[in-house]
């Protein structure tokens, strides 16, 4: 599931959203980033955690691998695509987005727990 995320995360990241008329709302993109990386950051604490016992680590694990993730899609965009161009703005919105995913993850890890 969470590499279908980051599949899925990807390709939204990578296509032209001109054509798309919510792409034209100002800043709705911002909001996307913050689902996309709270979502992949979530996937990713679920797929991990039963791989990575140390809960600090895999918290940091999943930040660290949300954000490079993050800074990656957005030199792709800057690189391998005509119609989409890095934005520092963006990578600010996907490090609050896996920030938000990460908090939510805590909250249910220390529910289970108990």
């Amino acid at each position: 599931l969470a590499l279908f995320g980051t599949i899925s995360i990807t390709r939204a990241c990578l296509v032209d959203m001109s054509t798309v008329p919510a792409a034209n709302v100002e800043n709705i993109d911002k909001f996307a980033h913050l689902a996309f990386y709270g979502i992949f950051s979530i996937l990713w604490f679920l797929y991990l955690r039963n791989k990575i016992e140390n809960t600090k680590k895999l918290f940091l694990v999943v930040f660290l691998l949300s954000v490079s993730f993050g800074i990656f899609i957005e030199f792709c965009q800057s690189t391998f695509t005509e119609n989409r161009q890095a934005d520092i703005n963006d990578a600010i919105a996907n490090t609050i987005g896996a920030t938000i995913g990460l908090i939510i993850m805590s909250f249910f890890n220390r529910r289970v727990k108990k």
